[in-house]
């Protein structure tokens, strides 16, 4: 019975990476990389499954996500290298340190007033762990699942919604990228902040779309993409640093 469930279990992982090369219908910046993470999440269930482990190592996804990043990038930018310290990707030119990325699967608990706060805290960690001044540090943001205020959003644009995960909505999509560019403008725990912050996707998550193909559930890539994206990134990248 053992071997027949572990098995089941390899096809449904085979089952798993197949459906998710066939989710990139359009081959945009942004759905190549939300893809890649995905991918990092269905390696690390392969590992829970196969050590038999209770829960995923954040640890470890934390690490392949920034690695996987740092490839991504590489293969969209000439001139740079990349390399992972510490759970940040640290990004030279020339062996000149040019800034710092720090990649978050999604806020958590930190609902939307608490951002700025969040990056703050990061801010000062780097600084204080690595001497990283805080004009240098990168953010990107994969979901924002669970971390909508509807509250802070009337406050700051007058959008009345009844609770967060109705901005994720079709109906709200225009005003949620205001509500997201009006967030990122009063973050004033970084110097720069719209060309230090940078998003994916509203409501899906990379880790709930990996548990959606491995169980064999209908599953679809984003529609759309929160701004700034890894787009701007990548021009800012090129350009500016």
């Amino acid at each position: 019975m053992g071997t027949e469930k572990e098995g089941q279990w390899d096809q449904s992982v085979a089952d798993a990476y197949s459906r998710l090369e066939c989710l990139i219908l359009e081959p945009t910046t942004e759905a190549d990389l939300f893809s890649r993470l995905i991918r990092v999440y269905l390696e690390e269930e392969e590992v829970r499954i196969r050590q038999k482990l209770k829960r995923k190592s954040s640890q470890r996804i934390s690490r392949v996500m920034h690695e996987r990043v740092g490839e991504f990038l590489s293969g969209q930018l000439s001139g740079l290298s990349f390399q992972v310290i510490d759970g940040l990707l640290f990004i030279k030119r020339e062996e000149q340190l040019v800034g710092a990325l720090k990649c978050i699967p999604d806020l958590g608990s930190y609902d939307t007033p608490s951002w700025n706060a969040t990056l703050a805290r990061f801010a000062k960690q780097y600084q204080k762990r690595f001497k990283l001044a805080p004009e240098k540090l990168l953010f990107v943001i994969c979901s924002l699942a669970k971390s909508l205020d509807a509250a802070h959003a009337k406050a700051l644009t007058g959008i009345d919604v009844w609770c967060g995960a109705a901005l994720t909505t079709p109906a709200y999509r225009d005003a949620l990228q205001t509500y997201v560019s009006k967030c990122v403008e009063v973050m004033d725990a970084l110097p720069q902040p719209v060309h230090q912050v940078y998003f994916l996707s509203a409501d899906i998550h990379p880790n709930a779309l990996a548990c959606q193909l491995l169980r064999g559930e209908k599953a679809s890539l984003p529609d759309r993409w929160l701004r700034p994206s890894v787009g701007d990134l990548i021009q800012l990248l090129q350009t500016k640093l």
